[in-house]
């Protein structure tokens, strides 16, 4: 990513975040329905996310180029008061630096690289419900903060390892879907 960007380029990146941002925002705002709903969009938003990330990976093959999208992602996030729990950023920072090391340990020109890193740099949303799973009271506490509890008691029904370990099948599936759409979209 170290190289000089053409207006092209920039315009291209930009336009490519703004789809994935509102992409990943439009799978997210209907989880206040339903707690099962909530705990599944995670694999929705894999599936939409993967669609710019393949575009962006294609577009720069360089270091970055599988970390660009969802740092922007986490920072404006992070900006808007989003993503308050530590355990969601160290995901976030994990699943980003996977998905850069897979892409550069296969080579940045090779197009497996980008089929290999778009379904790890997709789980960076999941990190929303990451602490759902794995520091279950602390995410419960703060969601009766802000939601009825007959919801989080839902939400406590479904954060279980179990659910965890369906729902992250189930992301990296539909986004391997995705990237393969996208590639002939792209006609890689």
């Amino acid at each position: 990513m170290f190289t000089k960007w053409s207006k092209k380029e920039v315009l291209t990146f930009f336009i490519c975040f703004a789809v994935f941002f509102a992409l990943v925002l439009v799978t997210q705002l209907p989880g206040f329905a339903s707690p099962l709903y909530w705990a599944m969009f995670p694999a929705l938003s894999a599936f939409v996310a993967a669609g710019p990330l393949t575009c962006v990976m294609n577009m720069k093959r360089g270091f970055g180029s599988a970390a660009a999208i969802p740092l922007l992602w986490f920072i404006l996030y992070r900006c808007l008061g989003e993503l308050g729990m530590p355990l969601m950023w160290v995901w976030m920072f994990a699943v980003m630096v996977i998905a850069e090391i897979v892409r550069a340990c296969i080579g940045y020109d090779k197009k497996v690289s980008i089929r290999a890193a778009v379904p790890i740099a997709s789980l960076v949303p999941f990190g929303n419900l990451i602490p759902m799973y794995f520091t279950k009271q602390a995410f419960l506490a703060r969601a009766l903060e802000e939601m009825d509890p007959e919801y989080v008691a839902g939400l406590d029904r479904y954060g279980t390892i179990w659910m965890f370990l369906i729902v992250l099948a189930l992301a990296i599936f539909l986004s391997i879907i995705s990237e393969r759409i996208s590639e002939r979209i792209l006609k890689m």
